[in-house]
């Protein structure tokens, strides 16, 4: 189960999914397969912030995320929201984004929790252990509404797993499921795919598949409806 900690640990997200640059590093790319079959890529901009609390100077720390745009042979950045942090079953933090009508979310904030259960759709990024999840919840009348009800809640995603934090080479597992409060998924839609030429690495990452595939998506999909079960329509 995910429960919420306003602790940010950053430096622990970042650690188990580089590619962080500050305002003056050159920005890196990760490659990504998103939900509809396309590569796509994702960068992290960090930052720190000073501010007077009590007196006191604090110091901050912010990484905004951002997907690329094409221009011709040159990628710009287009933010997607700052990264925030869930704690797991594991005591370990995932970064993650919580985006509605394309903007980030603050899901510390009340209100915004409240305009994910009434949405009928929002998408969710999420990144840490060597993987990157893209997920893109739906429902016809609204997330808890059909949470609660036989309807359910549609979620598709992709999560790519990187060997060795490879920028080249990566296998997605492309999930397909509905969510209901009161059943378990009758039926789970699930594809393996595989980006990448090295010999060595698509030999593991096949073999990770083989091993561990569909006990990794059924492991993802529990964590994906903990978000709903303790956060959206708890």
């Amino acid at each position: 189960m995910m429960k919420l900690r306003k602790l940010i640990k950053i430096s622990l997200i970042l650690t188990a999914l580089s590619g962080c640059a500050t305002h003056s590093d050159v920005v890196e790319w990760r490659p990504y397969k998103d939900i509809d079959g396309s590569i796509q890529h994702i960068s992290f901009l960090e930052w720190e912030t000073w501010a007077t609390v009590d007196g006191k100077q604090q110091k901050s720390r912010s990484v905004e995320v951002s997907k690329a745009e094409n221009f011709g042979d040159t990628k710009v950045r287009q933010p997607l929201g700052n990264l925030q942090a869930l704690r797991t079953a594991e005591n370990d933090f995932m970064g993650v984004l919580f985006i509605h009508n394309a903007k980030g979310l603050d899901i510390y904030d009340k209100e915004n929790i409240q305009t994910l259960a009434k949405a009928k759709s929002f998408e969710f990024y999420e990144f840490g252990r060597f993987r990157l999840t893209h997920a893109k919840f739906s429902a016809p009348k609204g997330i808890c509404q059909d949470f609660n009800r036989k309807t359910g809640v549609n979620l598709l995603m992709t999560t790519n797993y990187y060997p060795e934090n490879s920028f080249t080479d990566f296998y997605t597992a492309l999930i397909n499921v509905n969510l209901q409060r009161n059943n378990a998924p009758r039926e789970i839609g699930y594809t393996p795919s595989f980006t990448g030429n090295d010999k060595n690495l698509q030999q593991q990452i096949h073999q990770q598949e083989q091993q561990n595939g569909k006990g990794l998506a059924i492991a993802n999909i529990k964590e994906k409806a903990s978000i709903l079960f303790n956060i959206i329509c708890h």
